[in-house]
């Protein structure tokens, strides 16, 4: 389960993902905080159980991480149908 090297690779490889299985791909996430140095970190997944494709983003970064959860809302609409793939892979690449 190797980290992908970008959230813009994060997301366009989740929202392939999601538009290839909808119904099973699950995307989950966390937040942690180093008491030591008050610094927090963004870990994110998108797995899919059945083909077994996995891809994972941990970040630091306060850009990434607006980018990362504008695009998490926009992959639960592709997730429930509201919206299509192509929409968010245009917004993600800007």
């Amino acid at each position: 389960m190797p980290a992908t090297s970008s959230a813009t690779v994060f997301i366009q490889q989740s929202t392939l993902l999601l538009q290839a299985r909808p119904t099973t791909t699950k995307i989950s996430y966390s937040y942690n905080t180093d008491k030591k140095t008050k610094r927090g970190s963004l870990a994110v997944k998108t797995f899919d159980p059945v083909s077994g494709a996995c891809f994972r983003l941990r970040t630091r970064k306060v850009n990434e991480l607006n980018r990362i959860l504008r695009a998490l809302a926009g992959l639960a609409q592709v997730q429930a149908g509201l919206a299509s793939g192509a929409e968010l892979l245009a917004t993600a690449t800007e």
